[in-house]
């Protein structure tokens, strides 16, 4: 269920990708605060079109994720191609923004809230970008094993397919 917002409204969904678990994510406005929180789904076309049908209608969707191995290129591809702008935050630049808000808190699932809060940091956008996938860039990501990041790649794809 999606509520009207104004025509050019920003809201920013930060997801905390995972590869073999369930991505979560928050919504966030733009002055940060979290329309909503704690959304697990995976990368199946049936679960992201529910979690886009939770985005309100009109707004513009700025999607905010760290590089995790080559779980987020079908999600970046997906919510790419239905006009959402689509960061990608280095790791370090996330674990500084946890840190400090942890520092107020006693819990460590703070993932997902903190990005999508990470572009107050940044207003006049991110240098991180993410572009589509290619194929290439999958077997090159950076990862401890790039066959286990390939065949979790693969898998994703798979699950993307129309039955």
């Amino acid at each position: 269920m999606t509520t009207m917002t104004q025509p050019g409204t920003v809201v920013r969904l930060g997801i905390d990708v995972a590869c073999r678990a369930q991505h979560q994510a928050s919504l966030a406005d733009e002055a940060g605060r979290l329309t909503w929180s704690g959304r697990r789904f995976r990368t199946t076309p049936v679960e992201l079109d529910e979690l886009w049908s939770q985005l309100p209608d009109g707004a513009q969707v700025e999607v905010i994720m760290e590089p995790t191995r080559n779980a987020w290129m079908p999600l970046a591809a997906w919510l790419q191609a239905r006009g959402a702008r689509v960061w990608l935050v280095p790791p370090e630049q996330s674990a500084d923004l946890r840190d400090y808000y942890h520092k107020h808190t006693k819990t460590d699932r703070l993932d997902w809230r903190v990005l999508a809060r990470l572009p107050l940091l940044h207003p006049d956008g991110d240098p991180h970008r993410a572009r589509e996938p290619r194929a290439r860039e999958s077997a090159q990501a950076g990862s401890a094993s790039p066959n286990h990041s390939y065949r979790c790649l693969l898998g994703q794809r798979r699950a993307l397919r129309p039955a």
